[in-house]
């Protein structure tokens, strides 16, 4: 008769491969349900499981000599907690290196003699919390990826080519998310700069942007005289984009100049506002800092930096570019001080529910654009960054179809095409055209769904087959 050490090395092989099969099986179940994401989770118990039974085969934490053959639970809870508590040191110690040490935090805003700076911070007009959703069923909800949020393809852009303008004519171009050209046959404005393919966020695990057919880089536009800012987050700030623009003059927010200064530019090249502050920048342009609904921040220290919006006045054209934040009664005042406005760039991109008083939905878009007196309105903060849970297209579709509702002119040009403003002003949906998302076989095969239920019944069974009850019936039948 078989020696019942030798049947239970092969039961107790039997159970683990029952136990990695079942795994392999709802890992697959998960991803045909859309629920992939949840397998990171288990991929990270996995490792955590390896270190432990790694360090489970050396002396650490062994009292007796059972502990190192057969780890006791209390053993086991010793390394995991000094396993987390060396990753949270590593993390923690890490966040502190670059809060101290990147260049990409900024500068040290100081304290303003501004009404809408007290207690240490930069404060909204209207109270605000952060949103309407709860943050817990948005968590939830990026466990879940049907697809959607990034397009299944490269994206389809226009390789950019500055236009020849005369006096009086202006032009307009997008590159995605938040940052426009507008330039003039003197002038070139650039509003928020984000270009490259760096991640959003200076840590690596930030979003990447989306591929674009035409990449677009600083050096391929014209020289730039001014720069906008909106505010200091690291998708509307770039550390290397305003190194680059050294020799531009910057116009931002309150505190903002301490980053510029910062990464090297001029004391002297930098003006910064306080809203509803006033400047004449040159003769041909004025310029109106404007309130916004949102909040700032590139460190620990948040709301230290002003935010807001930006009202333009460039020879005979008034625009208008919102940055980020969410609808207030204060587009209404905006736009019966300083509107109408030719063109409006305003916010349409990473809402949601639980943010909903920082960002904007598709159709507080076309509200602020009424509001606001726009006679176009050009969507922006899309089609670069998956930073929410919607569709990556679903911002320019929803806009396209309220301003049609609400007969508002909603201009949606190609990435990096240049266009004149009120001259043939692009509404292509160029968006639907788009390859639609096609789930991998993996997904959809029935035949795939059939052999995963199959290998989840035969795993049960593995288990059941290596565990303790049949070893100890075996055992007892050696005996007896």
């Amino acid at each position: 008769m078989e020696h019942p050490k030798s049947s239970e090395v092969e039961t107790s092989r039997m159970r683990l491969g029952g136990m990695l099969l079942f795994l392999a099986s709802f890992m697959l179940w998960l991803y045909r349900h859309d629920l992939h994401p949840v397998n990171y989770i288990f991929v990270v118990l996995l490792m955590f499981r390896a270190v432990e039974y790694a360090v489970s085969k050396t002396s650490l934490f062994v009292k007796k000599a059972d502990d190192l053959e057969s780890p006791s639970i209390a053993r086991r809870a010793k390394i995991y907690s000094s396993v987390v508590a060396l990753l949270l040191t590593i993390v923690l110690v890490s966040a502190i290196m670059f809060l101290q040490f990147s260049q990409q935090v900024g500068g040290e805003p100081g304290s303003y003699d501004s009404k809408n700076y007290y207690d240490g911070a930069f404060h909204n007009l209207e109270e605000s919390g952060t949103g309407t959703g709860s943050f817990l069923e948005t968590s939830l909800g990026y466990l879940t990826d049907d697809g959607s949020r990034y397009p299944s393809s490269v994206l389809p852009s226009i390789e950019f080519a500055p236009m020849n303008l005369t006096e009086g004519q202006l032009s307009i171009t997008w590159f995605g998310h938040s940052s426009i050209l507008v330039q003039t046959d003197n002038v070139s404005l650039l509003f928020d700069p984000v270009f490259g393919e760096d991640n959003t966020d200076p840590l690596f695990f930030g979003p990447s942007p989306f591929e674009y057919e035409h990449t677009y880089e600083l050096e391929d536009l014209p020289p730039i005289d001014y720069v906008f800012i909106s505010h200091d987050h690291y998708d509307h700030l770039d550390m290397d984009a305003v190194k680059y623009l050294s020799s531009s003059q910057y116009v931002v927010p309150l505190g903002v100049k301490a980053h510029a200064v910062e990464w090297g530019i001029p004391s002297s090249n930098v003006h910064e506002f306080d809203w509803y502050e006033e400047a004449n920048m040159s003769e041909d342009m004025s310029v109106v800092f404007t309130p916004s609904q949102h909040f700032s921040g590139r460190g620990i220290n948040q709301d230290n930096t002003l935010w807001g919006s930006w009202a333009v006045y460039l020879n005979e054209h008034a625009l208008y570019f919102s940055g980020d934040g969410g609808y207030s009664s204060e587009f209404s005042e905006i736009g019966e001080k300083y509107g109408p406005f030719d063109i409006a760039f305003i916010e349409a991109g990473q809402y949601d529910e639980a943010w909903a008083d920082v960002h904007m939905f598709p159709e507080q878009t076309v509200q602020a654009a009424l509001d606001l007196r726009a006679k176009s309105l050009l969507p922006i903060h899309n089609t670069k960054f998956v930073l929410a849970l919607h569709g990556w297209d679903e911002p320019l579709e929803d806009v396209t179809v309220e301003g049609q509702r609400r007969n508002v002119n909603v201009t949606t040009p190609m990435l990096g095409e240049t266009f004149l403003l009120d001259e043939n002003m692009p509404h292509d949906t160029w968006w639907r055209n788009v390859s639609i998302y096609e789930p991998p076989m993996l997904k959809t095969n029935s035949f795939v769904g059939v052999i995963m239920y199959a290998s989840m019944f035969v795993s049960a069974i593995m288990i059941r087959l290596g565990s303790k009850e049949p070893r100890v019936k075996l055992q007892q039948k050696y005996e007896d």
